[in-house]
C-alpha cells in the first residue's frame, strides 16, 4: 500500500506542477497573440497610410468594392489580376495615368 501511495502522491505532485505550466504558457501564449494582432494592426496603418477610423473607414470601402466586383460577377482571381501588370507580377502603385505621361515628364 505504501508503494502505491508514494507514487500518487508523487504523480499528484507532477499534475500541479504540469497545472502550473499550462496556465503560465497560456498567459504568455494570449499576451503573444495580443502583441501579434498589435503590431499587425500598426503594419497594416503603415502600409496603408492610416489609423484609427479612417483605416476602418478604408477598409470597410474596399470590402465594399470588392462585394460590388463580386456581386457583377468577377471571381477573386479576377480582382485578384487587377493588381497585377502585363508581367503577372503586381505592381508597387497604380498609375492614375498613362507611360506616355510619364515619359513626358521625364522630357520636361
Amino acid at each position: 500500500m505504501g508503494l502505491y501511495d508514494a507514487r500518487i502522491e508523487k504523480y499528484c505532485k507532477k499534475v500541479e506542477q504540469l497545472e502550473r505550466n499550462i496556465k503560465r504558457e497560456t498567459e504568455e501564449r494570449r499576451r503573444l497573440l495580443s502583441e501579434i494582432d498589435r503590431l499587425r494592426y500598426l503594419s497594416l496603418c503603415e502600409k496603408l497610410n492610416c489609423q484609427g477610423e479612417e483605416l476602418e473607414t478604408v477598409l470597410a470601402r474596399e470590402h465594399e468594392q470588392i462585394q460590388n466586383m463580386k456581386a457583377r460577377g468577377m471571381t477573386d482571381d479576377d480582382i485578384d489580376d487587377l493588381g497585377k501588370g502585363n508581367d503577372g507580377e503586381y505592381e508597387d502603385q497604380m498609375r492614375f495615368y498613362s507611360e506616355e505621361d510619364d515619359d513626358e515628364n521625364k522630357n520636361d
